[in-house]
């Protein structure tokens, strides 16, 4: 199977949610700077990563801007506000459109096709290019198919595994394109973590007692496999997340030499025997979740 696009994510960009707490500007610049000189073309932001931080600091690295594509996100309470809140990222971007407009987290408290439709609007408008769903249920889509909505993004990660199998087909008998995201789970793919980070991620189900030893056990073979074939856990992680049959997938790195590392994975590939002991592992962490989770956040705006 090929390889998916390598695009970057920035949410590590901007301090949000108790998240990237510390996070330096200038690496930031650095990351990007790199990113774009090494080939990358698939930007991923949002309005919500530092409140408007990410997105700023994306605006000076955009040009020419015909040859990226970028994608940044909403969470409107009400159609009226679609409109409003994108123009607010595009002026923060600096730039007329949006190649890809995601909808970020949806909200059960909310009627969403309302807000979907204004969305899809701004297509006719040339806003943006292309409408799509990041964190949707499956049981949402079935209530949108008639808009034009060709875009899901879900995690892609080792760290979770639930239900790909049902979006992968689901995209696949639709027509939608799929972008995976977090395929490090936020950093914690890439080195052995004895006791959780101080930041937002330690509140991850991957820290509960009934799910840390098969957490643990996944790092294990991560660092075992990596070994054999002379590479990182972190581009071990990435190399099984862009096989997994996504158009792209959205790393994030907060530095210049994560992404060397990511970078550098062209030369590897897994073999079947590897996929299926890193399958194996990944869902027995997963279904250490609630039943309920959609998510490895663990939470439904």
């Amino acid at each position: 199977m090929n390889k998916s696009e390598l695009g970057l994510g920035t949410w590590q960009f901007g301090p949000s949610h108790g998240f990237w707490i510390d996070q330096d500007q200038k690496a930031s610049r650095a990351v990007l700077k790199l990113a774009l000189k090494s080939g990358i073309r698939h930007f991923d932001t949002a309005p919500s990563y530092g409140n408007g931080l990410s997105e700023q600091l994306l605006s000076s690295f955009l040009h020419p801007r015909e040859t990226l594509q970028l994608a940044s996100k909403f969470m409107p309470k009400t159609p009226e506000l679609v409109r409003i809140d994108v123009q607010k990222s595009l002026d923060r971007l600096k730039t007329d459109y949006l190649d890809i407009l995601y909808l970020h987290w949806p909200s059960s408290r909310l009627a969403l096709k309302p807000i979907m439709r204004a969305a899809c609007s701004l297509i006719e408008e040339g806003l943006v290019r292309e409408v799509g769903a990041c964190n949707i249920p499956l049981s949402y889509l079935a209530e949108w198919e008639d808009l034009p909505i060709t875009v899901l993004q879900i995690p892609c990660s080792l760290l979770w595994v639930r239900s790909m199998d049902q979006y992968r087909s689901y995209a696949r008998d639709h027509g939608l394109t799929l972008v995976g995201y977090s395929p490090l789970g936020l950093g914690l793919l890439g080195s052995s973590h004895p006791s959780p980070p101080q930041d937002g991620r330690k509140n991850l189900y991957v820290y509960q007692p009934e799910a840390y030893e098969q957490y643990r056990n996944l790092l294990d073979l991560l660092s075992r496999l990596a070994d054999r074939k002379g590479c990182t856990s972190a581009q071990l992680a990435l190399l099984w997340a862009r096989s997994q049959g996504f158009s792209t997938i959205v790393a994030g790195s907060r530095n210049e030499e994560q992404l060397k590392q990511l970078l550098c994975t062209s030369h590897l590939e897994l073999d079947e025997e590897e996929k299926s002991l890193l399958d194996e592992r990944a869902e027995a962490l997963t279904s250490c979740a609630p039943s309920s989770w959609d998510n490895y956040f663990g939470h439904r705006w």
